[in-house]
């Protein structure tokens, strides 16, 4: 059986990676009569719940597509594998499309799509934006990077909104998909262990808005330059938190309001209806607030959806407080952008910091001049300790702390009433957790432990 994609149809199709992205993209094809071959870099795949025709390849990533190559289709691509694997390259010169798998979903949507892409703030924006429209009415799919695979969305009421997070990865992987809304937040320092450069990394972000025509909404940060230039047919809606747009929504006194070219200015919502902590909330709200209005939300539908809004884990999340000193986790700071804006919200001098991960590439010592400012003192963990240390040399005084365990007790016994300890790592989690939930989870535990009054365990050696 073929199934229709684009300007072809698809009888046999390979899938590159079994996680979360593959699987689903696997079971929509097999389940519509399509031949699978899946090839995994793990050789203990389940794959005990697919049925149908399917093949699988174990331990390994072969260099050359499985025999007969031309009876392949597409290949489906899992976000965490690099365009660059010889068998994309191969499959590429063979011309078989290769494609993502939100790409491979597309063709079956029966609703508007809302994308969110950017280096920072992607779920929490697709979380609000998600809220604010199911308090207009909509039945809404929030899915994609931020948890549930697109490809596992497409049954469902006709007239669903797909408010869809986006990596730069699966972006790459984009032919056809035409977002009736797309914001791309902002472009920051990451992942350069996996592009070239800055701007191979923002170009590959800004694909999105390509196949976007003049109904479309692309929205961006004014506040960033790198987000501006941004090739798409789409009329283009900014966000400012520091002036007046020209068209889209800006703060002022704790207003903010829209704007929209030859019509009054409307006050969607005010800045402490945002129930998160940190000024890149506040962004994320007003970029899901030009989203939501993409789609016909009101002003009072975007407060309502802010009202209830609970936050994302392991985003700012506050854990708790004792003796005047407040402890948040903040282990999805995964880069220096993210970890500076989440610093930006405190009163100076008063912060704990915990960083430390494995680095992506990205230049760890821009972020002297905030820490300089915000942080009392540092404490340094995993495989880039040693980069913090020398990048932060004379700014701060610093603790090489080793583990998360050290970092936390010694932070309990440093901190003083009015101050905060933050866990903002500024790098990813892979040295030492399974991910940045395991770490958020693991820095839960050792605080709650530390609120409820267990043992300090021992001071971490400078």
């Amino acid at each position: 059986m073929k199934v229709p994609w684009g300007k072809g149809r698809f009888e046999r199709v390979l899938v590159y990676g079994l996680g979360m992205s593959g699987r689903a993209a696997a079971k929509m094809l097999l389940e519509r009569g399509v031949s699978v071959v899946a090839v995994d870099s793990k050789t203990d795949v389940d794959v005990s719940d697919f049925s149908g025709k399917f093949e699988l390849w174990p331990g390994g990533e072969p260099s050359e597509l499985p025999p007969p190559a031309g009876g392949l289709d597409a290949v489906i691509v899992s976000p965490g594998v690099p365009m660059d694997k010889p068998l994309l390259i191969d499959a590429r010169r063979k011309g078989v499309p290769v494609i993502a798998e939100v790409e491979l979903a597309a063709p079956f949507l029966n609703g508007p799509v809302v994308a969110i892409t950017g280096s920072n703030g992607k779920s929490t924006t697709t979380a609000l934006a998600g809220a604010m429209l199911k308090a207009a009415g909509h039945k809404v799919e929030v899915c994609g990077n931020i948890g549930d695979p697109l490809a596992g969305k497409i049954e469902g009421p006709v007239g669903r909104v797909f408010v869809v997070e986006l990596s730069s990865f699966q972006i790459e992987g984009i032919v056809t998909l035409k977002p009736r809304a797309a914001a791309l937040l902002n472009i920051a320092e990451d992942h350069l262990d996996r592009y070239g450069s800055m701007a191979e990394y923002a170009a590959a972000k800004k694909r999105l808005f390509l196949n976007q025509d003049a109904a479309g909404i692309a929205v961006l940060n004014a506040d960033d330059p790198d987000t501006g230039e941004v090739e798409t047919q789409a009329r283009k809606r900014f966000f400012s938190r520091r002036g007046r747009v020209e068209d889209g929504c800006y703060c002022r006194n704790g207003r903010v309001i829209e704007v929209t070219p030859g019509e009054p200015d409307v006050d969607l919502f005010l800045a402490s209806d945002v129930p998160l902590a940190g000024v890149q909330n506040l962004e994320n709200a007003m970029a899901a607030a030009l989203l939501a209005r993409a789609i016909g939300a009101e002003p009072a539908e975007l407060r309502v959806g802010l009202a209830g809004f609970k936050g994302l884990p392991h985003r700012m999340e506050r854990v708790g407080e004792k003796d005047g000193v407040t402890w948040y986790n903040d282990s999805k700071g995964t880069n220096p952008a993210a970890t500076a804006k989440s610093l930006e919200g405190f009163e100076d001098g008063k912060v704990h910091l915990i960083l430390g991960g494995r680095n992506k590439g990205a230049d760890l010592g821009a972020l002297a001049p905030i820490i300089g400012q915000k942080v009392r003192r540092a404490y340094l963990i995993g495989e880039a300790a040693g980069d913090f240390a020398r990048a932060l040399e004379g700014v701060v005084p610093l603790e090489h702390s080793g583990t998360m365990e050290r970092a936390v007790r010694s932070a309990a016994k440093a901190a003083k009433a009015g101050e905060a300890v933050v866990l903002s790592p500024a790098c990813a989690s892979f040295d030492q957790f399974r991910n940045f939930v395991h770490r958020g989870e693991v820095f839960q535990t050792l605080v709650r432990e530390v609120l409820q009054g267990g043992p300090d365990g021992e001071e971490a050696r400078v």
